[in-house]
């Protein structure tokens, strides 16, 4: 036991573990503050964490039991338990019923491989530091700004609409998620304890069961391996760009597509090249531009056009990368939710050496709250895009692939997606029927799948004006030229979202979406052609 412990070792400010002077004084010490944004457990695994990097921890050192450490704290004994669990979990602790719990063998080199841990400060000193900067502020005299890109997300999303509103854009019906089967899956794998302390058991489980999944509904080639877990595509294109990008190399992009894509790939310092797309979906032959290190493409759902590119694109596409030592980014989120047209296999799964990533995704299909997708990386790329998901991505927790891989699995999840889908295809039937009937001088581009489709206005129209208006009644409609890497290049339409409008209020709303129309063009805000 030490006579003297690191004030480095404290967590700071609730007194009460000095009543435990049978145990190391690093844990007699520990403080824990109220009113840290810090939660009062993960302040307790910091202290531990210290004091086992600093020494005053060594290996086989007892910890108190959970109730005598709450009760020293005064806090509640379940805090205490997931303080000690967490640390379990990552290595530092050894739990056992009979011997109690002690520092493990190899915590200190556990502590050694992170970064020092600031402790947690107490509220005075969190004000003090506070006032100490503004005042540095007010001397410097300049405003601290946020970057451009920064600047352009949040615009964007200041003058976004709630997804959850009437045409809504990425917005799947929440009436539709497999509540019963899936939550009880989810609840199951939170509960258990992880297989001898294997937290990768839930990861390894999911890439071998999406491993069969996409080789026999999307002809994907693949081993288990090449799987890599992603919350998104915001994620997944973060990642790829970290792997792959460099500044100034050249991305072709299909154009329209969503706007996130032109956003996360500039931000990487890409240079993004427009590739055309039309009925039968992105035309590489048609861009003008330096070989390019990545091609971006959705082939079997485009956005928003909701098209399906024909096989004698795909394979110019392929060749074009193979040609420029490229890789194709497929992203593929709505194959699943395809109503017409041929269910042709993945660009992936075309050749077993495709240079393709693919990109596949859970949200359409079990909704917003499972944030959820995956990649699927060739097998030269799997070390570094592995490696790089480790250091940087925050990705889905293992309990939560472990319970999508059972329900994935089970036929549960068949029987979900055949159900939505017919539901989602009656809305869009109702929709563009009711857009037809309602709507004069417009062009539908009903999709062959998705949760979306365009209109197109034969002549120049305010779009802009119209958004605004229907936003003033409760529409989520948007400008179709915000997908477009030029928007002035970009036809006249609107881009609609069906997936959360139930098929009895499709006619209302698509009324209420008429008169906005009618009130703009009315009032003269059209814009004059292009000379």
């Amino acid at each position: 036991m030490h006579e003297t412990s690191s004030p480095s070792a404290h967590a700071t400010l609730r007194e009460g573990a000095s009543n435990l002077p049978s145990f190391s004084l690093a844990i007699a010490n520990i403080r824990v503050d109220d009113a840290s944004p810090v939660s009062i457990y993960e302040q307790i695994c910091r202290a531990i964490r210290t004091a086992i990097a600093s020494g005053e921890l060594p290996p086989g050192t007892h910890l108190p039991t959970s109730r005598e450490l709450a009760d020293a704290l005064k806090i509640g004994r379940n805090t205490v338990v997931t303080a000690y669990s967490r640390l379990a979990a990552e290595g530092y602790l050894l739990a056992n019923k009979r011997r109690g719990t002690r520092v493990s063998e190899d915590a200190q080199r556990l502590a050694a491989s992170v970064p020092e841990e600031r402790p947690v400060i107490a509220r005075e000193a969190v004000a003090r530091e506070a006032d100490a900067g503004r005042q540095t502020y007010r001397q410097v005299g300049n405003a601290i700004d946020i970057s451009y890109h920064a600047k352009q997300v949040l615009q964007l999303m200041a003058q976004a609409q709630p997804h959850t509103a009437p045409f809504g854009l990425h917005s799947p019906d929440p009436s539709l998620y497999p509540r019963n089967p899936l939550s009880r899956l989810i609840a199951e794998e939170f509960c258990r304890a992880p297989g001898g302390g294997d937290l990768r058991q839930g990861l390894r489980r999911f890439q071998t069961v999406m491993t069969n999944h996409l080789r026999h509904m999307r002809g994907v080639l693949c081993e288990p391996s090449q799987i890599i877990p992603v919350t998104g595509i915001e994620s997944a294109l973060d990642l790829t760009a970290r792997v792959m990008i460099d500044p100034g190399h050249c991305v072709y992009v299909e154009d329209p597509a969503y706007d996130i894509v032109g956003r996360q790939l500039r931000s990487a310092g890409a240079q993004i090249v427009p590739m055309p797309s039309d009925s039968n979906g992105a035309d590489i032959e048609r861009v003008q531009g330096p070989p390019p290190r990545l091609i971006f493409t959705s082939p079997s759902v485009s956005f928003p056009f909701g098209a399906q590119m024909s096989q004698a694109r795909r394979d110019a596409m392929l060749a074009v990368a193979r040609n420029a030592n490229a890789v194709v980014f497929e992203c593929d989120t709505m194959w699943e939710l395809s109503y017409t047209g041929g269910r042709v296999r993945a660009m992936q799964g075309s050749a077993k050496d495709a240079p393709v990533i693919y990109f596949g995704s859970l949200y359409q299909t079990l909704g917003p709250h499972i944030r959820v997708g995956y990649l699927v990386v060739p097998p030269h790329l799997v070390e570094p895009f592995t490696e790089m998901a480790l250091r940087v991505s925050s990705g889905p927790e293992p309990f939560l692939l472990a319970a999508l891989a059972g329900f994935v699995e089970s036929t549960d999840y068949a029987v979900h997606t055949k159900s939505i889908r017919a539901t989602y295809a009656e809305r869009l039937g109702v929709l563009v029927s009711s857009l037809r009937s309602s709507l004069a001088n417009v062009t539908i581009l009903e999709p062959c799948g998705g949760l979306h489709l365009a209109v197109l206005f034969n002549g120049p129209v305010n779009e802009r004006a119209i958004c605004r208006a229907a936003a003033e009644r409760g529409l989520s409609v948007t400008e179709l030229s915000r997908f477009y890497l030029d928007p002035s290049r970009a036809p006249h339409g609107l881009v609609l979202g069906f997936g959360n409008l139930p098929e009895r209020v499709i006619e209302t709303m698509v009324s209420r979406l008429a008169g906005v129309v009618g009130e703009v063009r009315e009032h003269g805000r059209v814009i004059a052609p292009a000379a």
